[in-house]
């Protein structure tokens, strides 16, 4: 904009906003008359038979149909905090927290609990376990099973030494 210009432009060239205002617009009938006034649709199979062609015109929606039931509750994925036992030929076979924790990264883990996954594993592989260690350990002890995923082995601890491995 140069000087010369003036600072509004000419009445031929003004604005809408420039301008005085017309008629002011009529305000919108009640929603109650729009749904009166709504002619019915010939075409129901837009429409749910339940729902009101008046209801329909006044939001422009359809009510919220109904929700699927709700999926079941997932499982509670927290670490377990005590020890997993399994009696299995005269031996008492213990899972430590961690061990247990390991055993998430087994394939087939996943969702879960600790307790399922322990339980699951000593179903499989409790008797291998205490068979792999009668001939070396009098029944009654308590072994602590030691787990590697990655190798997949278990290892059979008595006290602080290792007594059997199995791999699985």
């Amino acid at each position: 904009m140069t000087n010369d210009e003036p600072p509004f432009p000419p009445d031929d060239e003004a604005t809408e906003l420039d301008r005085e205002p017309g008629p002011a617009p009529a305000p919108e009938p009640p929603l109650a008359e729009l749904a009166a006034a709504t002619p019915e649709t010939d075409d129901e199979s837009e429409i749910e038979e339940d729902v009101e062609p008046a209801a329909v015109a006044v939001t422009g929606m359809l009510p919220e149909t109904p929700r699927a039931p709700a999926a079941p509750r997932r499982p509670d994925l927290a670490d377990r905090r005590e020890p997993l036992y399994r009696e299995c030929r005269g031996y008492r076979l213990r899972l430590d927290p961690p061990d247990l924790a390991r055993l998430r990264e087994l394939p087939g883990s996943r969702g879960k609990t600790d307790t399922e996954i322990g339980e699951a594993f000593f179903d499989g592989q409790g008797d291998r376990l205490a068979a792999s260690i009668v001939d070396d350990v009098p029944s009654g002890n308590e072994l602590r099973v030691v787990v590697d995923p990655y190798s997949r082995q278990a290892f059979l601890a008595l006290e602080n030494r290792i007594r059997g491995i199995l791999s699985f």
